[in-house]
């Protein structure tokens, strides 16, 4: 068992290794730490630092790490993946050319790496379901044009408006995620390759072709910031965060209408449960899920900074606690997009009952007002106060008709900006056909780099089997 401590002197440490080991976290970025590996010892070959056999037998052991996966590998006594990558190898290929791997790298700028690529792969996931999410959005509202709808304020019937103009409301919030998480992507699509543990190398090493080798596309250029600073995959978190608590919204609004008590949705059956003891329960389950994470997203990115606050620069081992914080948050936040989307495919709405709901309850005050105002020439607080009294004697349908109006969807197909029916519809397919290339295109960087990078790695590993 290879350990650094043990290396340079300091005995076995049982207590530390148990107290400060991330061995139980690191199944996380397993894959991306093997595959950090794998083109640094590329690189180290291209540049003549890494004989062909030795290379070919790293390849190998790497090669035969990812395919085994973290659970051959990573076991208790280790402080984190690396300790443990660097026993494998020196099992796989041997001490002697398992240990020219390490010229030129650090724990630290190695894990920074693989922590950017895990973080692009929640974020290529997270844009794939969210366009799904508002591919139905946009369906549906477009299918539900004119369709009445009661929204609220303080959770009471505020405007009446249509249910194309709720839904697309619910596509634009998931496009501003969208436009956040693609602005994210920049910061962390980054390679710190080339930093070491934070000062940089004696190593001829390229910075740029490592990002290359990676797929990463570009490079942080100072080192301290590049081996030290998790500010970059913080952002990506925030982004998640934030995805989140407006999902949860979502999730509040059709827990409101799929209330037996309001019943204008309809929950599709995988996405509700049902009581051990009450069978005529339908729990929307998914939907309470989602809020609770939404919860916890909110403290683990609270959690996130509050670990880096005061750190001065560089590396400080406080950082490997806020990994696993790092990890849930990405994780809940591309789950939570694949499972929104799913649940919004399956929505059956009532239309009869939207209807009688915006019979039922007044709705449209402020618009009654307003049309007042604008038909008399009056100062809008005259015109208020007389619909407030026309509504509070039950004349408000008579007053309206008098104003020019047969009803009051009628009224509000009369706005001039806001919710009318079919409003807005044709902006949400425009921005949604171009997100959708963007998420494409994006999700399509993440992938291909470390497919060639594994291509080129096996044709090493072939080289000392002929």
């Amino acid at each position: 068992m290879t350990r650094y401590r043990e290396i340079v002197g300091l005995g076995e440490g049982d207590v530390v290794y148990r107290y400060t080991s991330s061995i139980a976290h690191d199944p996380e970025i397993f894959r991306e730490a093997v595959l950090v590996l794998l083109a640094h010892a590329l690189h180290l070959r291209e540049k003549g630092l890494l004989p062909g056999e030795d290379a070919c037998r790293i390849a190998r052991g790497l090669l035969e790490a990812l395919a085994e996966g973290p659970g051959a590998v990573l076991r208790e006594g280790y402080e984190d993946v690396w300790e443990a990558l660097e026993a494998w190898l020196n099992e796989k290929a041997g001490p002697g050319s398992a240990g020219r791997l390490w010229l030129g790298r650090s724990r630290n700028d190695h894990v920074s790496a693989a922590l950017r690529l895990y973080a692009l792969e929640r974020l290529a996931g997270l844009l794939v379901s969210l366009l799904e999410a508002r591919r139905v959005l946009v369906e549906q509202a477009s299918r539900l044009t004119g369709v009445p709808v009661l929204l609220h304020t303080h959770s009471q019937p505020s405007q009446l408006a249509t249910l194309d103009c709720l839904l697309l409301a619910w596509e634009e919030a998931l496009a501003s995620v969208h436009r956040l998480v693609a602005s994210v992507w920049g910061l962390v699509d980054r390679s710190p390759l080339g930093a070491s543990a934070g000062a940089g190398t004696l190593a001829p090493l390229e910075p740029g072709r490592l990002a290359q080798l990676l797929g990463f596309q570009g490079v942080v250029s100072n080192p301290v910031y590049a081996a030290g600073s998790r500010l970059d995959v913080s952002a990506a978190a925030a982004a998640a965060a934030l995805f989140l608590v407006e999902a949860s919204r979502i999730a509040g609004d059709l827990l409101l209408l799929s209330s037996p008590y309001v019943a204008a949705v309809r929950l599709p059956e995988s996405h509700v449960a049902t009581s051990s003891v009450m069978p005529h329960k339908r729990n929307p389950v998914s939907l309470e899920v989602l809020r609770a994470r939404a919860a916890r997203a909110a403290g683990l990115l609270s959690g996130l900074l509050g670990v880096q606050k005061g750190l001065p620069s560089g590396y400080s081992l406080d950082l490997q606690e806020a990994n696993p914080l790092l990890y849930q948050v990405l994780r809940d936040a591309e789950e939570a997009a694949s499972v929104l989307a799913d649940l919004l495919q399956g929505l059956r709405w009532d239309e009869d009952r939207l209807r009688r709901l915006a019979e039922t309850y007044m709705a449209w005050g402020a618009e009654l007002a307003e049309a007042l105002s604008l038909k008399t020439g009056r100062p809008f607080r005259e015109a208020y106060a007389e619909a407030a009294a026309a509504i509070r004697a039950g004349r408000a349908g008579e007053l309206l008709k008098s104003l020019g109006y047969s009803s009051p969807l009628e009224l509000v197909a009369a706005r001039s900006t806001g919710c009318r029916p079919g409003a807005g519809l044709e902006d949400a397919r425009r921005r949604l056909l171009r997100d959708a290339a963007e998420a494409e295109r994006l999700a399509e960087r993440a992938r291909r780099p470390l497919t060639q990078l594994i291509e080129k790695a096996r044709e090493v590993a072939e080289e000392c089997r002929q």
